[in-house]
């Protein structure tokens, strides 16, 4: 196993307090956990052959909807004679998925599988499959139909389930409105244009040879101004309308998955068809990547760097912190020696000692010694008295750094989201500057951790807790003595941005869990997109006091994360699939969240979301008061639209700035550059990630108009977990 998802399967196993035995993890942990189906359920095969999807799960926390990693799931057949499974059991990864692959028995009939998980309170999960004799075609009608017509089909081994039988005309499904076992009423797409069409019928990965039948067009089109939008449910795989054929016309058009179910992905196809007859081109022979059924491919996976592991480490150990304080359960570190006594609260003075517990990258503490270097009216800056003297700090950085937390990011940061806390009663945030964040950053790496928030320190009467607000940070080390080569310029550049996003993180733990109670941590992404707004309001608030140089340091860790998103969208969730997130990841999630701040009339957005008990989606839509699957479409639009001279609707804009031009500020061009399409039939089969979306340009052709038709793989529904959805905009 890769060191990095051994570490997080450690993390996870200590934050749901789970005890392993011969079963898996198991015990109290367990029970808060629940298992989601993400795909394969409802197919249909010849008997004695495998399934072509396989069956895939996800093991969740019923809390956050956080992804369990190394969770055992047993798949059991429950019916059907002489079926096999390839694994009995398997772990879920590091986004809480699981899968096994079916093979059907030698009878005819229904197949259903269980999946579960040892000690869980929630159902199991449960999987149909049918095995069925290959469809056949007797008769297709062999004079001219008209679209939008209702034809006749005869043949053998058909469902009489009209649902179950998928008649695509040129990879475009029809209607059918009733079906017997022989026999089939289907309505012809109304979108078609006129050309001779392939005509096969599908149930589930069986299909018929084509045969070939004449469309004559009908009238329907999607006749739409320019800078008019269409949001069209793609739930049925029924969504196909006709592009009028309009001189110079281009159409902006983005498939995309709304499910709100962390590591999914799912199978979608988006074909095009003109009134010429020719071969339609699959995805690869146009040039485009094309999934396939089964396969699932990430686009440029950066990784997280440094600081965001530790970030994940430190909120998983808060999550389990947080789950411990509300069953009143022991400790994750009981036998940790509380650190000395708080000193009184008094006036402190430049030279004060004090003891810290600080954690480290073994899940313990080390004790270290700092004495008071700079004080403010809102901050105690400590030196560790390790700290080397050679190259570290002065009294002149550390004022900058104490100033710099002082005004802006202070009360920045408290009127967006919130007070912090003041266990220790000394009105002011502790930062402490030590060897011991320097020792976290392995020898060689290519990043590091700059500083941190413990949520512990909030806890009072916990081992390993110093009772007080506290940001941890690196010191200068020239030489490389503890870690990383750390110049003091480096760390002046970068040090007051972390601090910013760790302060948050610290607001966000008081107001979540200390003040409103929540009985578990938000989700990830949604507080790392917190984390990052703070970040980006210190550098609006630097812009404001005349400071673009200040700002930009602030600024420009958001926006080359959103970038890097943009490069590759369709391989991205905004819901951070695979802990401890990507930067792509990250930037999607701080790109929705700068959206959703820019419509913020009442400006109270920030500060809702972190003050919610609700998690993750259901927090962001509850606060916003719009579904997520609206929200998620227009911002999906506003990510392309936005600086664009096209009159669009307030909601597929950014509020507050211009992104295209930001972005292009950075590299010279816009990221996002989406394929053009449309002069010919194309088809395209590609996969999502849960809450991601595809960009195509589509140009009509010079007559005939254009067919659109966005389904699941080959036509068939979409998996109902992915909310696909299409997004059409007129650019001209």
């Amino acid at each position: 196993m890769h060191p990095s998802r051994t570490l997080i399967l450690l993390l996870a196993l200590v934050a749901f307090g789970l005890a392993c035995g011969d079963d898996g993890p198991t015990g109290p942990g367990t029970s808060d956990l629940e298992i989601l189906i993400l795909r394969g359920d409802g197919q249909f095969g010849e008997p004695g052959i495998p399934l072509p999807i396989p069956l895939e799960v996800r093991v969740q926390s019923l809390a956050d909807g956080k992804g369990a990693e190394g969770v055992k799931v047993r798949w059991e057949i429950l019916e059907g004679l002489g079926a096999s499974l390839d694994l009995e059991t398997s772990l879920t990864d590091s986004a809480g998925v699981a899968s096994a692959h079916l093979t059907l028995g030698t009878g005819l009939g229904l197949y259903r599988v269980q999946a579960s998980v040892k000690g869980m309170l929630s159902s199991p999960a449960e999987f149909g499959a049918q095995a069925i004799l290959t469809p056949e075609l007797t008769l297709v009608p062999d004079y001219p139909v008209r679209a939008g017509d209702t034809i006749r089909l005869e043949g053998r081994n058909l469902s009489p389930d009209p649902g179950e039988n998928v008649v695509t005309f040129s990879r475009v499904r029809g209607r059918v409105i009733s079906s017997t076992v022989s026999e089939l009423r289907v309505e012809v797409p109304p979108c078609l244009p006129t050309r001779r069409v392939d005509l096969r019928l599908q149930i589930g990965a069986l299909s018929t040879q084509a045969s070939s039948m004449l469309v004559t067009e009908g009238d329907q089109f999607l006749s739409i101004d320019v800078g008019e939008d269409r949001i069209l449910d793609a739930a049925d795989g029924l969504s196909c309308f006709r592009l009028p054929s309009v001189a110079g016309s281009r159409y902006l058009v983005v498939p995309h998955t709304t499910g709100t179910v962390g590591g999914g992905v799912y199978d979608f196809g988006l074909v095009g068809v003109t009134e010429e007859r020719q071969h339609i081109p699959s995805a690869g022979e146009a040039g485009r990547q094309s999934a396939g059924v089964g396969v699932h491919v990430r686009g440029p996976d950066s990784g997280p760097d440094l600081q965001q592991r530790w970030d994940e480490r430190v909120r998983l150990l808060e999550a389990g912190l947080v789950q411990e304080r509300r069953g009143g359960g022991g400790g994750l570190w009981e036998g940790v020696s509380p650190p000395a006594e708080a000193p009184p609260v008094r006036a402190p003075e430049i030279g004060d000692r004090r003891e810290f517990n600080v954690l480290n990258s073994e899940n313990q503490f080390d004790k270290v010694s700092a004495r008071i270097q700079f004080i403010t009216e809102h901050a105690l800056v400590y030196v560790d008295e390790e700290a080397p003297a050679a190259g570290g700090f002065t009294s002149t950085d550390l004022a900058r750094l104490a100033g710099s937390f002082e005004t802006p990011i202070r009360p920045t940061v408290t009127e967006a989201f919130g007070a912090e806390s003041d266990l220790d009663g000394n009105g002011r945030v502790v930062i402490l500057l030590t060897p011991a964040v320097n020792r976290l950053t392995p020898a060689g790496s290519d990043s590091y951790v700059g500083g941190f928030f413990f949520g512990l320190d909030l806890l009072e009467g916990r081992n390993g807790s110093n009772r007080a607000e506290i940001f941890y940070a690196v010191v200068p080390d020239p030489t490389g003595i503890y870690g990383p080569i750390l110049p003091r310029s480096t760390l002046l550049y970068s040090l007051p941005a972390v601090l910013a996003h760790e302060f948050e993180h610290m607001v966000h733990f008081n107001q979540r869990i200390l003040v409103a109670g929540a009985e578990a941590q938000d989700a990830l992404w949604l507080s790392e997109a917190l984390a990052q707004m703070a970040e980006d309001l210190v550098g609006s608030a630097y812009e404001a006091m005349g400071d673009p140089a200040e700002a930009r340091i602030y600024q420009i860790g958001n926006w080359s994360r959103a970038r890097r998103f943009l490069l590759d969208p369709n391989t991205v969730s905004v819901l951070a699939t695979l802990p401890p997130g990507t930067l792509e990841e990250r930037g999607a999630g701080w790109l929705l969240l700068k959206y959703l701040s820019g419509h913020d009339e009442e400006g109270t957005l920030l500060k809702d979301l972190t003050e919610s008990t609700r998690t993750g989606v259901a927090n962001l839509t509850d606060v916003v008061r719009r579904p997520w699957g609206t929200l998620v479409s227009d911002w999906v639009g506003a990510v392309f639209m936005d600086g664009l001279s096209v009159p669009v609707r307030t909601g597929l804009r950014f509020r507050g700035v211009n992104l295209r031009y930001v972005l292009s500020l950075m590299a010279g061009d816009f990221p996002l550059n989406p394929p053009v399409l449309g002069q010919s039939s194309f088809s395209v089969a590609d996969a999502l990630w849960s809450s991601a979306p595809d960009y195509y340009i589509l140009t009509t052709p010079e007559t005939g108009g254009l067919a659109l038709n966005v389904s699941g793989h080959e036509g068939r529904p979409p998996e109902p977990a992915s909310g696909l959805r299409i997004l059409v905009v007129r650019l001209n």
